[in-house]
């Protein structure tokens, strides 16, 4: 897997956050996307690019994570009455991996990403994110979905 360092610009993002059990962590990206789609069409703002995952800290048998979208027109604070926020997701240096494959890999490919962190001699910021490029689909190939890795640096 190729690693990048490059520079993330900050962006507005609408999202729902939880801390989710692992084993419910699909169900929860499933209401927290459409929710979060409701809220921005129900609104003056936009969906500005693809669904992404926002994990503050590393995921144990639970995760603290907040699933959405990148967004445009929106100022931060609530949006709507389901537990939707606009928030700042803050940009710098990042790494950047891109990995295509099924869902169920990606806890391995985050490993290539740390394994490159410690070889590299850099720290994590603490938080870290999944930008999912290919919008699953019930008919699509799952060996084919695009996930950007994203792994903020100190």
């Amino acid at each position: 897997m190729d690693i990048e360092v490059n520079e993330e610009p900050a962006r507005l993002v609408a999202v729902r956050r939880a801390t989710v059990r692992m084993d419910e962590l699909g169900a929860f990206y499933d209401s927290a996307y459409r929710a979060v789609a409701a809220a921005i069409a129900a609104s003056d703002g936009r969906i500005a690019g693809p669904a992404l995952g926002w994990y503050r800290g590393m995921p144990t048998d639970t995760t603290d994570v907040a699933a959405g979208f990148p967004v445009e027109g929106l100022a931060a604070g609530p949006l709507g009455d389901d537990g939707v926020e606009v928030v700042d997701l803050p940009g710098g240096r990042v790494a950047t991996a891109r990995y295509v494959g099924s869902y169920d890999g990606l806890g391995s490919a985050w490993g290539e990403v740390e394994e490159w962190r410690a070889a590299a001699g850099v720290d994590g910021r603490g938080d870290f994110w999944e930008v999912y490029v290919t919008e699953p689909s019930p008919d699509g190939d799952p060996a084919a979905n695009e996930t950007l890795l994203v792994l903020p640096l100190r």
